[in-house]
């Protein structure tokens, strides 16, 4: 049921990004055929807006701010694709150290995470079209459009958030979002770890990067070596599925939602093929359907977004006349390209797995302290300094941090599965409690901040204190799951005595 009832919101978020995201790409092509350029600026901007929609920032102040720095990382980033057709190992190593540096980044805070997650996006888009710079004869003229790339997609983005801003219309900018002010809850604890464990050597961040970078690398070797007309897909697998690395399990289960997404993603091109013309009008209106289509359901599964990036990318290529015409040529080719995608996945798992990596149970334990510290901020009774975040903006807070939590469920239900199998997956009581318990007692919280009125301040801030001290390391999730169910329990308003007003409750 909520996942039924959080489509419609989704679609609107959905329309408002590929919105942008096609009228940059219409501006940019008028621009590009107004001056006498290729295309690939108008792909650039496409891309750009199309990512740079997704993101969350907390007010208009933060989005210019983070803007500002978007066309000259897309000049960068240009000159990294001109490398990586003109000098490719130089390409490569520039290419791998802008992608891993950004995820190094996020040790120093939310705002370094944020303006290292916007330095990638122009890197993401050279993936698409290496090298397809402009060349109108005059190298000012080129730079010049490669900037108006980035101030294009920019400006429509910024339209598409203040359309989201209209009441009974929520943007993919706004959503989930937690307050700017509300972050300061968390800078004090995040100088040790949550759980009150021993600080390892290397923080998550700095072994995140060091994956990255290793399973870059490999990605390049490997795929100029065995796929050198398809090296970009084994790069570009190897990264999906190494960003946004939430632990071991999450990789590999997000490995294998890419290749389902990317085997059927194949299937769909070559059906399509005999019957779009791979350079008309046609591929360009059934790109951008297929944008909306996946940015729709990309919170349901990644598949149908992986399987959206194939389809769109190989009628992208068509489109920029890269692509066989012929069908038969075409099934031989994405059928060489699939098998570089799953080589691109392997990378990536053993990079993950073997590289200093990041276990997925500390990862929903990091996220539960998170939620919890959030939580204690709700609760703290208010303060009278003007600079302190209000109560709607903690409880904004909590609730982010409660949904980057339920980021990890559809992984950790995956897990369970195939521990216990699927017909004992859904009954806690039938064996000892797994994270996937955990983050649904969590999960459940924000509702109680609803009731009318909680049991006593000193109970509840006793039963949270409990709750967050569960998270100790070594890991036991019994322990947590039983405090969590006690923390829900003590916020939940008191039932009524039998038969009278409910006297005696708080």
């Amino acid at each position: 049921m909520r996942m039924v009832s959080a489509l419609a919101p989704a679609a609107l978020r959905a329309a408002l990004s590929v919105g942008a995201a096609a009228a940059a790409c219409a501006t940019m092509w008028w621009i590009a055929v107004w001056v006498g350029a290729g295309s690939s600026t108008a792909v650039l901007a496409t891309v750009i807006a199309l990512t740079l929609s997704r993101r969350t920032f907390g007010s208009r102040g933060e989005f210019a701010r983070s803007s500002a720095v978007l066309p000259a990382v897309g000049l960068v980033a240009a000159g990294v694709g001109w490398l990586l057709v003109a000098v490719p190992v130089a390409g490569a190593v520039a290419f791998v150290l802008g992608m891993s540096i950004p995820i190094w980044m996020r040790r120093f805070g939310e705002r370094a995470s944020r303006l290292g997650t916007l330095i990638t996006l122009p890197f993401v888009a050279m993936l698409v079209a290496p090298g397809a710079a402009p060349k109108t004869g005059y190298p000012w003229l080129d730079l010049a459009l490669l900037v108006a790339a980035s101030v294009v997609a920019i400006a429509w983005v910024a339209l598409s958030r203040e359309l989201g801003m209209v009441p009974g219309v929520v943007s993919a900018a706004s959503a989930s979002a937690p307050p700017a002010r509300a972050e300061g809850l968390q800078k004090a604890e995040r100088a040790r770890p949550a759980d009150g464990s021993v600080r390892t050597p290397l923080r998550a961040s700095t072994r995140m990067a060091l994956q990255m970078a290793a399973a870059l690398t490999a990605a390049f070797v490997v795929g100029w070596l065995a796929f050198p007309e398809h090296a970009m897909w084994t790069v570009l697998t190897a990264f999906i599925v190494c960003s946004g690395n939430r632990g071991r399990g999450d990789v590999v289960y997000k490995s294998g939602l890419r290749v389902a997404g990317a085997l059927a993603g194949t299937v769909v091109a070559v059906a399509l093929s005999f019957v779009v013309e791979p350079t008309g009008f046609g591929a360009v209106v059934v790109i951008f359907a297929a944008l909306f289509v996946g940015s729709w359901l990309r919170d349901v599964s990644y598949a149908f977004w992986a399987l959206t990036i194939t389809l769109v990318l190989t009628l992208l290529q068509g489109v920029l006349g890269t692509t066989p015409a012929a069908p038969a040529s075409l099934g031989w080719m994405l059928a060489e390209r699939m098998l570089a995608i799953v080589v691109g996945a392997l990378i990536g798992i053993a990079a993950s797995w073997f590289i200093l990596p990041v276990r997925s149970s500390d990862v929903v334990r990091r996220r539960l302290a998170d939620a919890l510290l959030a939580l204690t901020g709700v609760l703290a009774p208010s303060s009278d300094d003007p600079d302190a975040p209000s109560r709607a903006e903690r409880i904004a807070a909590f609730r982010a941090a409660i949904d980057r939590l339920e980021q990890l469920a559809p992984t950790q239900s995956a897990h369970r599965m195939l521990r216990r199998g699927v017909g004992r997956a859904t009954a806690h009581p039938s064996g000892p409690a797994h994270p996937i318990d955990c983050i649904r007692v969590a999960a459940s919280l924000p509702a109680a901040l609803d009731s009318p009125a909680p049991r006593s301040r000193a109970d509840v801030g006793a039963a949270l204190r409990d709750a967050r001290r569960s998270l100790a390391a070594p890991a036991d999730f019994d322990r947590i799951h039983t405090a969590l169910v006690a923390l829900r329990a003590q916020l939940d308003p008191p039932s009524p005595l039998p038969g009278g007003n409910g006297a005696g409750s708080l």
